[in-house]
Protein backbone atom coordinates (compact mmCIF):
# COMPACT_ATOMS: atom_id res chain seq x y z
CA UNK A 1 0.00 0.00 0.00
CA UNK A 2 2.98 2.18 0.70
CA UNK A 3 4.48 1.60 -2.31
CA UNK A 4 1.38 2.01 -4.62
CA UNK A 5 1.36 5.91 -2.69
CA UNK A 6 4.85 6.34 -3.46
CA UNK A 7 5.02 6.14 -6.75
CA UNK A 8 1.80 8.37 -7.09
CA UNK A 9 3.74 11.08 -4.87
CA UNK A 10 7.07 10.29 -7.42
CA UNK A 11 4.78 10.89 -10.44
CA UNK A 12 3.28 13.88 -9.03
CA UNK A 13 6.48 15.45 -8.12
CA UNK A 14 8.29 14.47 -11.22
CA UNK A 15 5.74 16.15 -13.02
CA UNK A 16 5.59 19.31 -10.67
CA UNK A 17 9.02 19.88 -8.86
CA UNK A 18 7.53 19.99 -5.58
CA UNK A 19 4.18 21.80 -6.66
CA UNK A 20 0.86 21.95 -5.25
CA UNK A 21 -0.48 18.26 -4.39
CA UNK A 22 -4.27 19.69 -3.71
CA UNK A 23 -5.33 22.29 -6.78
CA UNK A 24 -5.83 22.74 -10.38
CA UNK A 25 -2.63 24.84 -10.48
CA UNK A 26 0.54 25.21 -8.59
CA UNK A 27 2.59 28.02 -9.89
CA UNK A 28 2.97 30.80 -12.65
CA UNK A 29 6.75 30.92 -11.95
CA UNK A 30 8.95 29.50 -15.34
CA UNK A 31 9.07 26.25 -14.90
CA UNK A 32 12.88 25.02 -13.20
CA UNK A 33 15.31 23.42 -15.99
CA UNK A 34 16.91 21.44 -13.31
CA UNK A 35 15.21 19.50 -10.49
CA UNK A 36 17.31 19.07 -7.32
CA UNK A 37 16.78 15.22 -6.36
CA UNK A 38 18.33 15.65 -3.13
CA UNK A 39 15.34 18.28 -2.32
CA UNK A 40 12.65 15.69 -3.97
CA UNK A 41 14.10 12.62 -1.72
CA UNK A 42 14.14 14.94 1.81
CA UNK A 43 10.90 16.21 0.64
CA UNK A 44 9.06 12.60 -0.05
CA UNK A 45 10.63 11.20 3.33
CA UNK A 46 8.97 13.85 4.76
CA UNK A 47 5.71 13.30 3.25
CA UNK A 48 5.69 9.81 4.23
CA UNK A 49 6.57 10.70 8.25
CA UNK A 50 3.62 13.10 7.78
CA UNK A 51 1.09 10.51 6.73
CA UNK A 52 2.13 8.79 9.66
CA UNK A 53 1.64 11.80 11.64
CA UNK A 54 4.94 12.32 12.76
CA UNK A 55 5.13 15.76 12.40
CA UNK A 56 8.24 16.54 14.20
CA UNK A 57 9.81 14.21 11.88
CA UNK A 58 8.86 15.08 8.64
CA UNK A 59 9.95 18.76 9.70
CA UNK A 60 13.48 17.56 9.98
CA UNK A 61 13.21 16.37 6.22
CA UNK A 62 10.55 19.06 4.72
CA UNK A 63 13.58 21.85 6.48
CA UNK A 64 16.60 19.20 4.54
CA UNK A 65 14.48 19.67 1.19
CA UNK A 66 14.75 23.75 1.92
CA UNK A 67 18.35 23.42 2.25
CA UNK A 68 18.79 22.38 -1.38
CA UNK A 69 15.56 23.99 -2.80
CA UNK A 70 14.53 27.64 -1.42
CA UNK A 71 12.32 28.36 -4.58
CA UNK A 72 9.11 25.81 -4.00
CA UNK A 73 6.58 27.15 -2.17
CA UNK A 74 5.00 23.21 -1.69
CA UNK A 75 7.81 22.47 0.34
CA UNK A 76 7.01 26.18 2.62
CA UNK A 77 3.37 25.02 2.70
CA UNK A 78 4.59 21.63 3.89
CA UNK A 79 6.56 23.06 6.65
CA UNK A 80 3.68 25.66 7.27
CA UNK A 81 1.00 22.83 7.39
CA UNK A 82 3.28 20.75 10.13
CA UNK A 83 3.93 23.42 12.25
CA UNK A 84 0.45 24.08 12.51
CA UNK A 85 -0.34 20.35 13.54
CA UNK A 86 2.18 20.99 16.20
CA UNK A 87 -0.12 23.77 17.24
CA UNK A 88 3.33 26.48 16.33
CA UNK A 89 1.57 28.76 14.62
CA UNK A 90 4.12 31.43 14.78
CA UNK A 91 6.83 29.39 12.24
CA UNK A 92 3.61 28.29 9.85
CA UNK A 93 2.88 31.79 9.57
CA UNK A 94 6.39 32.61 8.86
CA UNK A 95 6.95 29.80 6.15
CA UNK A 96 3.83 29.89 4.77
CA UNK A 97 4.14 33.84 4.08
CA UNK A 98 7.44 32.88 2.28
CA UNK A 99 5.69 30.73 0.01
CA UNK A 100 3.00 33.01 -0.77
CA UNK A 101 5.77 35.33 -1.83
CA UNK A 102 7.28 32.94 -4.09
CA UNK A 103 3.58 32.17 -5.39
CA UNK A 104 1.00 34.53 -4.33
CA UNK A 105 -1.73 32.85 -6.30
CA UNK A 106 -0.77 29.48 -4.77
CA UNK A 107 -4.56 27.77 -3.21
CA UNK A 108 -2.76 25.60 -1.15
CA UNK A 109 -0.38 28.36 0.82
CA UNK A 110 -4.05 30.47 0.83
CA UNK A 111 -5.58 27.60 2.93
CA UNK A 112 -3.16 27.05 5.25
CA UNK A 113 -2.82 30.74 5.84
CA UNK A 114 -6.40 31.23 6.55
CA UNK A 115 -6.50 28.18 9.05
CA UNK A 116 -3.62 30.02 11.15
CA UNK A 117 -5.35 33.59 11.31
CA UNK A 118 -8.42 31.61 11.77
CA UNK A 119 -6.95 29.75 15.20
CA UNK A 120 -5.23 33.20 16.10
CA UNK A 121 -9.02 35.04 16.02
CA UNK A 122 -7.19 37.24 13.32
CA UNK A 123 -10.81 37.67 11.51
CA UNK A 124 -9.80 40.41 9.18
CA UNK A 125 -6.33 38.86 7.55
CA UNK A 126 -7.93 35.09 7.17
CA UNK A 127 -11.68 37.20 5.35
CA UNK A 128 -8.97 38.64 3.06
CA UNK A 129 -6.97 35.38 2.40
CA UNK A 130 -10.22 33.49 2.41
CA UNK A 131 -11.60 35.85 -0.13
CA UNK A 132 -8.32 36.22 -2.53
CA UNK A 133 -8.92 31.93 -1.95
CA UNK A 134 -12.21 32.30 -4.15
CA UNK A 135 -11.02 34.10 -6.79
CA UNK A 136 -8.66 31.82 -7.28
CA UNK A 137 -11.20 28.62 -6.82
CA UNK A 138 -14.99 29.69 -6.62
CA UNK A 139 -15.60 26.13 -5.73
CA UNK A 140 -13.86 26.03 -2.50
CA UNK A 141 -16.67 25.38 -0.08
CA UNK A 142 -14.21 24.96 2.66
CA UNK A 143 -13.14 28.77 2.19
CA UNK A 144 -16.73 29.98 1.60
CA UNK A 145 -17.96 28.34 4.66
CA UNK A 146 -14.76 30.12 6.42
CA UNK A 147 -16.12 33.15 5.25
CA UNK A 148 -19.89 32.68 6.24
CA UNK A 149 -18.47 31.98 9.90
CA UNK A 150 -16.42 34.87 9.85
CA UNK A 151 -19.01 37.57 8.21
CA UNK A 152 -21.65 36.14 10.83
CA UNK A 153 -19.08 36.53 13.77
CA UNK A 154 -18.30 40.11 12.57
CA UNK A 155 -21.72 41.41 11.81
CA UNK A 156 -21.29 41.59 7.86
CA UNK A 157 -24.61 40.34 6.76
CA UNK A 158 -24.07 41.96 3.20
CA UNK A 159 -21.27 40.14 2.78
CA UNK A 160 -22.67 36.93 3.71
CA UNK A 161 -25.56 37.97 1.29
CA UNK A 162 -23.11 38.55 -1.29
CA UNK A 163 -21.45 34.79 -1.32
CA UNK A 164 -24.90 33.36 -1.46
CA UNK A 165 -25.22 35.41 -4.75
CA UNK A 166 -21.72 34.29 -5.48
CA UNK A 167 -23.15 30.74 -5.21
CA UNK A 168 -26.72 31.51 -7.09
CA UNK A 169 -24.03 32.52 -10.19
CA UNK A 170 -21.83 29.05 -9.55
CA UNK A 171 -24.76 26.93 -9.42
CA UNK A 172 -27.53 28.09 -10.83
CA UNK A 173 -31.30 29.48 -8.90
CA UNK A 174 -31.46 27.21 -5.85
CA UNK A 175 -34.10 27.04 -3.00
CA UNK A 176 -31.74 27.00 -0.38
CA UNK A 177 -29.72 29.61 -1.35
CA UNK A 178 -32.66 32.15 -2.25
CA UNK A 179 -34.05 31.54 1.14
CA UNK A 180 -30.94 31.94 2.93
CA UNK A 181 -30.56 35.36 0.99
CA UNK A 182 -34.08 36.36 2.33
CA UNK A 183 -33.29 35.37 6.25
CA UNK A 184 -29.81 37.83 6.18
CA UNK A 185 -32.26 40.68 4.65
CA UNK A 186 -35.28 39.83 7.15
CA UNK A 187 -32.85 40.10 10.04
CA UNK A 188 -31.64 43.37 8.39
CA UNK A 189 -35.39 44.66 8.29
CA UNK A 190 -34.83 45.07 4.09
CA UNK A 191 -37.88 43.60 4.08
CA UNK A 192 -38.28 44.68 0.51
CA UNK A 193 -35.50 43.03 -0.71
CA UNK A 194 -35.99 39.76 1.09
CA UNK A 195 -39.41 39.87 -0.64
CA UNK A 196 -37.47 40.47 -3.93
CA UNK A 197 -35.63 36.89 -3.10
CA UNK A 198 -38.65 34.99 -1.42
CA UNK A 199 -40.08 35.70 -5.21
CA UNK A 200 -37.55 33.92 -6.70
CA UNK A 201 -37.93 31.15 -5.20
CA UNK A 202 -41.84 31.03 -5.72
CA UNK A 203 -41.25 31.80 -9.71
CA UNK A 204 -40.12 27.84 -9.38
CA UNK A 205 -42.12 26.70 -6.51
CA UNK A 206 -45.49 29.34 -6.85
CA UNK A 207 -47.30 27.01 -4.12
CA UNK A 208 -44.53 26.56 -1.56
CA UNK A 209 -46.86 27.46 1.26
CA UNK A 210 -43.70 28.62 3.73
CA UNK A 211 -42.60 30.62 1.37
CA UNK A 212 -46.03 32.50 0.55
CA UNK A 213 -46.27 32.57 4.57
CA UNK A 214 -43.16 33.94 4.92
CA UNK A 215 -43.66 36.89 1.73
CA UNK A 216 -46.65 37.67 3.60
CA UNK A 217 -45.36 38.45 6.81
CA UNK A 218 -42.96 40.38 5.17
CA UNK A 219 -45.70 42.58 3.30
CA UNK A 220 -47.36 42.74 6.86
CA UNK A 221 -44.13 44.07 8.53
CA UNK A 222 -44.00 46.75 5.56
CA UNK A 223 -47.81 48.07 6.10
CA UNK A 224 -48.90 46.25 2.91
CA UNK A 225 -51.83 44.75 3.80
CA UNK A 226 -53.14 43.79 0.90
CA UNK A 227 -50.24 41.87 -0.67
CA UNK A 228 -49.82 40.14 2.61
CA UNK A 229 -53.78 39.05 2.35
CA UNK A 230 -53.07 37.80 -1.31
CA UNK A 231 -49.80 35.69 0.19
CA UNK A 232 -52.16 34.25 2.79
CA UNK A 233 -54.81 33.35 0.46
CA UNK A 234 -52.70 31.69 -1.89
CA UNK A 235 -51.15 29.80 0.88
CA UNK A 236 -54.53 28.70 2.01
CA UNK A 237 -55.65 27.65 -1.25
CA UNK A 238 -52.62 25.51 -1.41
CA UNK A 239 -53.31 24.15 2.20
CA UNK A 240 -57.21 24.67 3.16
CA UNK A 241 -56.44 22.91 6.08
CA UNK A 242 -53.41 24.44 7.52
CA UNK A 243 -54.27 26.41 10.78
CA UNK A 244 -51.34 28.54 11.15
CA UNK A 245 -52.11 30.18 8.20
CA UNK A 246 -55.78 30.88 8.43
CA UNK A 247 -54.89 32.17 11.99
CA UNK A 248 -52.00 34.51 10.50
CA UNK A 249 -54.84 36.19 8.24
CA UNK A 250 -57.28 35.95 10.80
CA UNK A 251 -55.05 38.35 12.69
CA UNK A 252 -54.50 40.06 9.55
CA UNK A 253 -58.50 40.89 9.31
CA UNK A 254 -58.32 41.87 12.71
CA UNK A 255 -55.59 44.35 13.00
CA UNK A 256 -58.14 46.09 10.32
CA UNK A 257 -61.46 45.34 12.37
CA UNK A 258 -62.50 43.21 9.14
CA UNK A 259 -64.93 41.01 11.67
CA UNK A 260 -67.08 40.06 8.75
CA UNK A 261 -63.92 38.50 6.87
CA UNK A 262 -63.08 36.63 9.99
CA UNK A 263 -65.95 35.64 10.07
CA UNK A 264 -66.61 33.98 7.09
CA UNK A 265 -63.26 32.47 7.39
CA UNK A 266 -63.97 30.53 10.69
CA UNK A 267 -67.43 29.55 9.75
CA UNK A 268 -66.42 26.72 7.97
CA UNK A 269 -63.93 25.29 10.16
CA UNK A 270 -66.31 25.06 12.96
CA UNK A 271 -68.92 23.08 10.79
CA UNK A 272 -66.18 20.82 10.57
CA UNK A 273 -64.55 20.58 13.45
CA UNK A 274 -66.23 22.52 16.67
CA UNK A 275 -63.45 21.52 19.00
CA UNK A 276 -61.31 24.50 17.21
CA UNK A 277 -60.84 26.56 19.62
CA UNK A 278 -59.34 29.57 18.05
CA UNK A 279 -61.77 29.16 15.64
CA UNK A 280 -64.64 29.80 18.53
CA UNK A 281 -63.30 31.85 20.20
CA UNK A 282 -62.46 34.22 17.10
CA UNK A 283 -66.01 34.04 15.35
CA UNK A 284 -67.72 34.37 19.05
CA UNK A 285 -65.68 37.76 19.51
CA UNK A 286 -66.43 38.74 15.76
CA UNK A 287 -69.98 38.01 16.60
CA UNK A 288 -69.62 39.90 19.43
CA UNK A 289 -67.99 42.90 17.83
CA UNK A 290 -70.65 43.06 14.66
CA UNK A 291 -73.85 43.14 17.35
CA UNK A 292 -74.70 39.58 17.17
CA UNK A 293 -74.73 38.48 20.83
CA UNK A 294 -76.80 35.75 21.10
CA UNK A 295 -74.62 33.69 18.25
CA UNK A 296 -71.34 34.75 20.47
CA UNK A 297 -73.28 32.93 23.62
CA UNK A 298 -73.96 30.06 21.43
CA UNK A 299 -70.29 29.63 20.61
CA UNK A 300 -69.37 30.31 23.96
CA UNK A 301 -71.63 28.98 26.63
CA UNK A 302 -70.15 25.30 26.26
CA UNK A 303 -67.17 26.88 27.28
CA UNK A 304 -68.08 28.20 30.31
CA UNK A 305 -70.02 25.08 30.90
CA UNK A 306 -67.03 22.58 30.36
CA UNK A 307 -65.30 25.34 32.66
CA UNK A 308 -62.49 25.93 29.89
CA UNK A 309 -59.70 27.87 31.80
CA UNK A 310 -58.79 30.46 29.15
CA UNK A 311 -59.58 33.85 30.32
CA UNK A 312 -61.05 35.20 26.88
CA UNK A 313 -63.88 32.77 27.10
CA UNK A 314 -64.90 34.49 30.69
CA UNK A 315 -63.91 38.42 29.36
CA UNK A 316 -66.32 37.88 26.38
CA UNK A 317 -69.41 36.82 28.16
CA UNK A 318 -68.65 39.49 30.53
CA UNK A 319 -68.58 41.73 28.12
CA UNK A 320 -71.81 40.68 26.75
CA UNK A 321 -73.15 40.95 30.51
CA UNK A 322 -72.36 44.37 30.92
CA UNK A 323 -74.12 45.37 27.65
CA UNK A 324 -77.49 43.35 28.51
CA UNK A 325 -77.15 45.32 31.98
CA UNK A 326 -76.96 42.44 33.79
CA UNK A 327 -74.16 43.42 35.97
CA UNK A 328 -73.94 40.37 38.44
CA UNK A 329 -73.52 38.03 35.80
CA UNK A 330 -70.85 40.20 34.47
CA UNK A 331 -69.13 40.57 38.11
CA UNK A 332 -69.36 36.59 37.87
CA UNK A 333 -67.41 36.90 34.92
CA UNK A 334 -64.62 38.93 35.14
CA UNK A 335 -63.96 37.83 38.67
CA UNK A 336 -63.15 34.18 37.11
CA UNK A 337 -60.76 36.56 34.73
CA UNK A 338 -58.66 37.69 37.29
CA UNK A 339 -58.79 34.29 39.07
CA UNK A 340 -57.17 32.60 36.31
CA UNK A 341 -54.96 35.42 35.55
CA UNK A 342 -54.44 37.78 38.24
CA UNK A 343 -52.14 40.39 35.82
CA UNK A 344 -54.84 40.73 33.71
CA UNK A 345 -55.62 44.49 33.92
CA UNK A 346 -58.68 44.44 31.82
CA UNK A 347 -60.19 41.67 33.56
CA UNK A 348 -59.61 44.08 36.98
CA UNK A 349 -60.43 46.98 35.28
CA UNK A 350 -63.71 45.22 33.71
CA UNK A 351 -64.94 44.37 37.52
CA UNK A 352 -64.32 47.73 38.72
CA UNK A 353 -66.47 49.02 35.76
CA UNK A 354 -69.29 46.34 36.62
CA UNK A 355 -69.23 47.46 40.36
CA UNK A 356 -69.94 51.28 39.34
CA UNK A 357 -72.63 50.55 36.83
CA UNK A 358 -74.45 49.05 39.16
CA UNK A 359 -73.89 52.30 41.51
CA UNK A 360 -71.58 50.20 43.88
CA UNK A 361 -68.27 52.44 44.09
CA UNK A 362 -67.34 50.62 47.44
CA UNK A 363 -67.40 47.67 45.48
CA UNK A 364 -65.54 49.47 42.72
CA UNK A 365 -62.93 50.62 45.35
CA UNK A 366 -62.43 47.06 46.90
CA UNK A 367 -61.97 45.46 43.42
CA UNK A 368 -59.36 48.34 42.68
CA UNK A 369 -57.23 48.00 45.97
CA UNK A 370 -56.98 44.41 45.06
CA UNK A 371 -55.66 44.82 41.83
CA UNK A 372 -52.87 46.94 42.92
CA UNK A 373 -51.63 44.03 44.92
CA UNK A 374 -50.89 42.16 41.41
CA UNK A 375 -50.15 45.14 39.06
CA UNK A 376 -49.00 47.94 41.91
CA UNK A 377 -47.41 50.24 38.52
CA UNK A 378 -50.46 50.46 36.52
CA UNK A 379 -51.82 54.34 36.31
CA UNK A 380 -55.09 53.71 34.88
CA UNK A 381 -55.93 50.80 38.16
CA UNK A 382 -54.79 53.94 40.44
CA UNK A 383 -57.09 56.68 38.54
CA UNK A 384 -59.57 54.46 38.66
CA UNK A 385 -59.14 53.88 42.54
CA UNK A 386 -59.25 57.66 42.81
CA UNK A 387 -62.16 57.99 40.97
CA UNK A 388 -64.06 55.25 42.95
CA UNK A 389 -63.45 57.26 46.30
CA UNK A 390 -64.37 60.34 45.42
CA UNK A 391 -67.84 58.74 44.12
CA UNK A 392 -68.32 58.15 47.66
CA UNK A 393 -67.08 61.26 49.11
CA UNK A 394 -63.54 60.21 50.47
CA UNK A 395 -61.71 62.94 49.09
CA UNK A 396 -58.98 63.18 51.09
CA UNK A 397 -58.26 60.03 50.64
CA UNK A 398 -58.77 59.82 46.61
CA UNK A 399 -56.01 62.95 46.76
CA UNK A 400 -52.85 59.66 47.12
CA UNK A 401 -54.30 57.12 44.21
CA UNK A 402 -55.04 59.96 42.06
CA UNK A 403 -51.06 61.69 42.58
CA UNK A 404 -49.83 58.01 41.89
CA UNK A 405 -51.57 57.32 38.67
CA UNK A 406 -49.80 60.50 37.21
CA UNK A 407 -46.84 59.42 38.88
CA UNK A 408 -47.41 56.05 36.61
CA UNK A 409 -48.88 57.81 33.87
CA UNK A 410 -48.06 61.47 33.82
CA UNK A 411 -51.00 61.87 30.88
CA UNK A 412 -53.93 59.97 32.71
CA UNK A 413 -56.57 62.00 31.80
CA UNK A 414 -58.49 60.17 34.59
CA UNK A 415 -56.24 61.62 37.04
CA UNK A 416 -55.75 64.67 35.41
CA UNK A 417 -59.61 65.42 35.23
CA UNK A 418 -60.65 64.80 38.61
CA UNK A 419 -57.73 65.41 40.94
CA UNK A 420 -58.79 68.93 40.33
CA UNK A 421 -62.36 68.42 41.11
CA UNK A 422 -60.68 66.60 44.55
CA UNK A 423 -58.41 69.70 45.58
CA UNK A 424 -61.75 72.17 44.75
CA UNK A 425 -64.14 69.84 46.83
CA UNK A 426 -60.96 69.81 50.00
CA UNK A 427 -61.10 73.29 49.45
CA UNK A 428 -57.29 73.95 47.80
CA UNK A 429 -58.08 75.57 44.55
CA UNK A 430 -53.99 76.74 44.29
CA UNK A 431 -53.92 73.05 44.15
CA UNK A 432 -57.06 72.29 42.05
CA UNK A 433 -55.61 74.95 39.61
CA UNK A 434 -52.08 73.65 39.24
CA UNK A 435 -53.30 69.96 37.92
CA UNK A 436 -55.98 71.74 35.76
CA UNK A 437 -52.63 73.93 33.77
CA UNK A 438 -50.55 70.79 34.09
CA UNK A 439 -53.66 68.79 32.17
CA UNK A 440 -54.24 71.38 29.70
CA UNK A 441 -50.13 71.39 28.53
CA UNK A 442 -49.81 68.09 28.52
CA UNK A 443 -52.83 67.32 26.37
CA UNK A 444 -53.63 70.88 25.00
CA UNK A 445 -56.32 68.92 22.54
CA UNK A 446 -57.66 67.42 24.89
CA UNK A 447 -61.78 68.18 25.30
CA UNK A 448 -62.54 66.88 28.49
CA UNK A 449 -59.37 68.96 30.42
CA UNK A 450 -60.33 72.05 28.29
CA UNK A 451 -63.85 72.59 29.27
CA UNK A 452 -63.56 71.22 32.82
CA UNK A 453 -60.59 73.94 33.37
CA UNK A 454 -63.03 76.54 31.85
CA UNK A 455 -66.23 75.29 33.41
CA UNK A 456 -63.94 76.27 37.11
CA UNK A 457 -62.64 79.47 35.69
CA UNK A 458 -66.42 80.39 34.74
CA UNK A 459 -67.29 79.57 37.80
CA UNK A 460 -65.28 81.78 39.75
CA UNK A 461 -65.64 84.34 37.21
CA UNK A 462 -61.73 84.22 36.39
CA UNK A 463 -59.98 84.80 32.96
CA UNK A 464 -63.17 84.15 30.88
CA UNK A 465 -61.58 85.24 27.85
CA UNK A 466 -59.59 82.67 28.17
CA UNK A 467 -62.20 79.99 29.27
CA UNK A 468 -64.35 81.07 26.30
CA UNK A 469 -61.16 80.15 24.08
CA UNK A 470 -60.74 76.74 26.02
CA UNK A 471 -64.79 76.16 25.38
CA UNK A 472 -64.70 77.05 21.86
CA UNK A 473 -61.12 74.37 21.12
CA UNK A 474 -63.63 71.42 23.51
CA UNK A 475 -66.64 72.28 21.11
CA UNK A 476 -64.42 71.99 17.76
CA UNK A 477 -63.26 68.66 19.11
CA UNK A 478 -66.79 67.55 19.82
CA UNK A 479 -69.41 69.67 18.58
CA UNK A 480 -72.77 67.83 20.13
CA UNK A 481 -71.55 67.63 23.45
CA UNK A 482 -74.19 68.94 25.96
CA UNK A 483 -71.85 69.59 28.50
CA UNK A 484 -69.20 71.58 26.85
CA UNK A 485 -72.13 73.19 25.14
CA UNK A 486 -73.46 74.26 28.97
CA UNK A 487 -69.88 75.27 29.42
CA UNK A 488 -69.82 77.97 26.77
CA UNK A 489 -73.25 78.88 27.49
CA UNK A 490 -72.40 79.59 31.21
CA UNK A 491 -69.33 81.50 30.20
CA UNK A 492 -71.34 84.15 28.17
CA UNK A 493 -73.31 83.98 31.22
CA UNK A 494 -70.85 85.47 33.20
CA UNK A 495 -69.53 87.91 30.34
CA UNK A 496 -73.18 89.60 30.43
CA UNK A 497 -74.11 88.33 26.55
CA UNK A 498 -77.35 85.75 27.98
CA UNK A 499 -78.66 86.00 24.31
CA UNK A 500 -75.70 83.44 22.74
CA UNK A 501 -75.87 82.17 26.37
CA UNK A 502 -79.33 80.69 25.76
CA UNK A 503 -77.91 80.14 22.40
CA UNK A 504 -75.80 77.10 23.40
CA UNK A 505 -77.57 75.98 26.69
CA UNK A 506 -80.66 75.86 24.23
CA UNK A 507 -78.56 73.33 21.59
CA UNK A 508 -77.62 71.23 24.65
CA UNK A 509 -81.02 70.73 26.11
CA UNK A 510 -82.44 70.27 22.29
CA UNK A 511 -79.78 67.53 21.91
CA UNK A 512 -81.29 65.84 24.49
CA UNK A 513 -79.67 65.69 27.85
CA UNK A 514 -80.40 64.83 32.29
CA UNK A 515 -78.29 67.20 33.67
CA UNK A 516 -80.49 69.20 36.60
CA UNK A 517 -77.32 71.54 36.16
CA UNK A 518 -78.11 72.85 32.89
CA UNK A 519 -81.60 73.27 33.30
CA UNK A 520 -80.86 74.89 36.32
CA UNK A 521 -78.61 77.43 34.11
CA UNK A 522 -80.88 77.56 31.44
CA UNK A 523 -83.53 79.31 34.11
CA UNK A 524 -80.67 81.36 35.10
CA UNK A 525 -80.42 83.00 31.44
CA UNK A 526 -84.07 83.25 30.70
CA UNK A 527 -84.66 84.74 33.88
CA UNK A 528 -82.50 87.01 33.31
CA UNK A 529 -83.83 87.36 29.70
CA UNK A 530 -86.67 88.54 31.33
CA UNK A 531 -88.77 85.29 30.92
CA UNK A 532 -89.73 84.46 34.25
CA UNK A 533 -92.32 81.53 33.23
CA UNK A 534 -89.82 80.03 31.12
CA UNK A 535 -86.99 79.91 33.86
CA UNK A 536 -89.57 78.18 36.25
CA UNK A 537 -90.40 75.48 33.56
CA UNK A 538 -86.35 74.67 33.47
CA UNK A 539 -86.21 75.34 37.53
CA UNK A 540 -88.97 72.64 38.05
CA UNK A 541 -87.39 70.17 35.40
CA UNK A 542 -84.18 70.23 37.38
CA UNK A 543 -85.51 69.54 40.26
CA UNK A 544 -87.35 66.63 38.71
CA UNK A 545 -83.90 65.31 38.05
CA UNK A 546 -81.80 66.70 41.01
CA UNK A 547 -84.68 66.69 43.84
CA UNK A 548 -82.68 67.01 47.12
CA UNK A 549 -81.30 70.17 45.67
CA UNK A 550 -82.27 72.81 48.58
CA UNK A 551 -80.33 75.37 46.30
CA UNK A 552 -83.56 74.87 43.49
CA UNK A 553 -85.44 74.94 45.68
CA UNK A 554 -84.90 78.33 47.18
CA UNK A 555 -84.15 79.38 43.62
CA UNK A 556 -87.92 78.07 42.88
CA UNK A 557 -89.59 80.12 46.57
CA UNK A 558 -87.47 83.23 46.05
CA UNK A 559 -88.28 84.17 42.54
CA UNK A 560 -91.77 83.21 41.57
Amino acid sequence: MKMKHLFLILILFGLSACANRRVLRTSHLPAKENISFKARDYYLKGVMLQMEERYSDALVQFHKAELFDTTSATIYNSLGENYLKLNEPEPALHHLKHALRLDPLNAETLRLLGEVYFRQNDDAHAMDVYEKLLTIDPYDEQARNFLFFLYEKNKMPEKKADLYRMMLHLYGRDKTVLRKIADIYTRQRDFKNAILYLGQILQDEPDDIEILSYRAQLYEALGKADSAELSFKRALQADPGNNDIRNRLARLYRRDNRFKEIITLYRPVIRTDSADFVARMSLAESYYVTDQPDSAKALLIPLVRDSVNAWGVYDLMGRIAMDEKEYDRAIAFFRKVTTIEPGNRFGWLFLGFAHNSKEDAAGAEAVFRESLAHIPDDGALWSWLGIALQQQGKNTQAVEPLEKALHYDPNNVNALSTLPVVYQALGNMAKSDSVAELGVSRLPDNALLLNNYAYSLSERGLQLERARAMASKALKIAPDNTSYLDTMGWIYFKLGDYENAARFVGKAIELGTDSAVIYEHMGDITLKLNQPDKARLYYQKALELDPNNSKLKEKLARSF
